[in-house]
């Protein structure tokens, strides 16, 4: 599941921002924390300083490290808990050049000409552009950019896949001659209550999220109103309009929630045609996404129980980049350009971004899709793939296994979000997964499962909409109002763990940059080892208010990744690998 489709755009606006941010003390925000740093015995003769968090109070105004972006500021420095990535190269990489680094990121269409990301993004030297040969004999003809596994021969690419649940229900009933009867197959029926279970909580969703869509438009519509008679014009920024909320906080009710409104939309860069187009997403949707009778491979042309017949998908990663927006947002937070002082700064120029396309606008990644483009990175050269999607149902979790150790094998590192359902992944996968689900162990060492903190210092320091899991949840980072690339107005600010992900890859891939020799599994422990450690009780995300348990048990890490901590350790990692 997409962090930033549709379904979680409307649920945020709804549930999170156009509620929680009315709170008075929005704008305020207390950061009280206390220094607990755990290292491994790898690293128990530190001779360097590393990162913690100070036992003091801080307060900050929201729209000036927002502006900032908060998630490269430090704890010590700028009070905010971030990845120390500001920092770490002003102290540490200083004139550094490090190597190249490519960054497989497994999404939707990326806006490859993005003013911010051109020149990020990988080029294919072995392959001549547009002459229809497939000149690196790796199967997959002109990937001069990367690849896409959700188009066809023709040049066309679907938006619109199925669930997981609606998937399996139609595999079934084509198995059997019927959804529910399995002649006695106990795994099949399973799988079948599995499946019709969260087919109807989807259904349910989405009933919810066309009401929601109808209030969205209706408050959007009324708000722009309000501001047009207060501006004289049609046209305002969000710090105008937060400033408007500044001056007029103890205004009218209907007044104050009207501009609060116009700025979480301006934030998320919607405007009323998006939240229209939005409507039309919801019907198209119901006629696809969640219909049975909908094959979502048609076009493609491949047979989708096949994992051999490998070689089908075109060479088009940005075609439709406004519709399918998701792998911008991902790809800016990752590696936009930090030389170019304009925009945002990614994690390192030495990046290069691979594109490689295998999740749709609407529905789920097919396990295919993901084993394949898993494997097409490797091959390729990638050293990390960022995955920035899940799901709770899979069809085919063995192909999955096999492309991680694929990955493993080759060095390579694999970083994925935690999920979005607000839900404890100990109890219920959010799939990909690293272990074996019925002995529980693991059977990789190259994966990391990345949850969601804010820039709150309290007891809402996990997002509020973040899976966690002492077992399954390597490692948290920010993934709070974060400013990134966007197809559509260029910059937006965006919330979920699929902006938590990017940031550990972009840390991992620095390390890897600037210390090629540490492998895959050394750079994954160093991540979590030198990750900063919070001494809070926190509000433990879908649970009744007031539900709190410590930060450092909702993670086998219990910390938050940080670039500076982690080029310290990596140092003196490499320095014993000499000795």
């Amino acid at each position: 599941m997409i962090a930033h489709n549709l379904n979680q755009r409307l649920s945020f606006m709804r549930a999170y921002f156009l509620l929680t941010m009315r709170k008075k003390n929005i704008n305020r925000i207390v950061f009280v924390v206390f220094a607990l740093l755990t290292t491994s015995s790898v690293f128990s003769q530190q001779e360097y300083k590393l990162i913690k968090a100070p036992q003091v109070v801080y307060k900050n105004s929201l729209p000036v490290f927002v502006r900032n972006c908060w998630h490269n500021l430090d704890i010590e420095k700028d009070t905010l808990a971030g990845t120390s990535l500001n920092r770490a190269y002003k102290e540490i990489i200083k004139n550094k050049k490090g190597k190249e680094i490519i960054v497989a990121v497994i999404d939707t269409d990326i806006d490859i000409h993005h003013e911010d990301l051109k020149s990020a993004i990988w080029i294919n030297k072995k392959e001549i552009p547009n002459n229809g040969i497939d000149d690196d004999h790796n199967g997959y003809i002109d990937d001069v950019n990367g690849w896409n596994f959700l188009g066809n021969k023709k040049g066309e690419s679907i938006s619109y896949a199925n669930t997981e649940s609606t998937r399996l229900l139609s595999r079934l009933k084509n198995k059997y001659g019927s959804a529910y009867e399995f002649k006695g197959n106990k795994k099949d029926s399973t799988l079948y209550i599995k499946a019709i279970n969260i087919y109807k909580e989807d259904l349910a969703q989405m009933d919810t999220l066309k009401k929601y869509n109808v209030l969205n438009i209706s408050e959007f519509r009324g708000g722009s109103r309000k501001m047009q008679e207060i501006f004289g014009k049609n046209t305002f920024t969000y710090y105008q309009i937060d400033s408007l909320y500044k001056k007029n906080r103890k205004a009218e009710p209907k007044i104050v929630s009207s501009i609060l409104s116009i700025r979480n939309y301006i934030r998320l860069g919607l405007t009323y045609e998006v939240l229209k187009a939005d409507s039309l997403k919801i019907i198209e949707k119901y006629k696809t996404t969640y219909n049975p009778g909908y094959y979502d491979r048609y076009s493609i042309g491949d047979n989708e129980l096949d994992l051999t017949d490998k070689y089908y998908g075109n060479n088009n990663v940005f075609k439709n980049a406004k519709l399918t927006y998701h792998g911008t947002i991902v790809s800016g937070i990752l590696g936009a350009n930090r030389s170019n002082k304009i925009g945002i700064e990614g994690f390192s120029d030495n990046i290069k971004i691979m594109p490689i396309l295998a999740i749709p606008t609407g529905g789920y990644e097919n396990d295919k899709d993901v084993a394949l483009a898993i494997k097409y990175a490797v091959d390729n050269g990638a050293k990390v793939i960022n995955m920035s999607f899940g799901k709770t149902l899979s069809a085919n979790p063995e192909w999955i296994k096999e492309a991680l150790q694929y990955a493993e094998k080759h060095n390579v590192l694999v970083i994925a979000g935690a999920g979005n359902d607000a839900s404890d992944n100990d109890l219920k996968p959010f799939y990909p997964i690293d272990y074996d689900e019925n002995t529980r162990e693991e059977f990789c060492q190259n994966f990391i499962k990345v949850g969601g903190i804010t820039f709150n210092g309290d007891k809402k320091f996990l997002a509020t909409f973040t899976n966690y899991g002492k077992k399954t949840v390597d490692i948290f980072a920010p993934s709070f109002f974060l400013k990134t690339t966007d197809a559509n107005v260029g910059y937006s600010y965006r919330d979920g763990t699929s902006m938590a992900s990017p940031i550990v890859s972009g840390v991992a891939a620095l390390v890897r940059s600037h210390y090629p020799r540490l492998t895959a599994s050394e750079v994954k422990q160093i991540l979590l080892d030198s990750s900063v450690k919070y001494d809070l009780e926190v509000q433990v995300p879908g649970e009744k208010q007031d539900t709190l348990k410590p930060f450092k048990e909702l993670s086998k890490s219990g910390g938050v990744v940080n670039a500076y901590n982690a080029l310290l350790m990596a140092k003196e990692y490499s320095k014993k690998k000499k000795r």
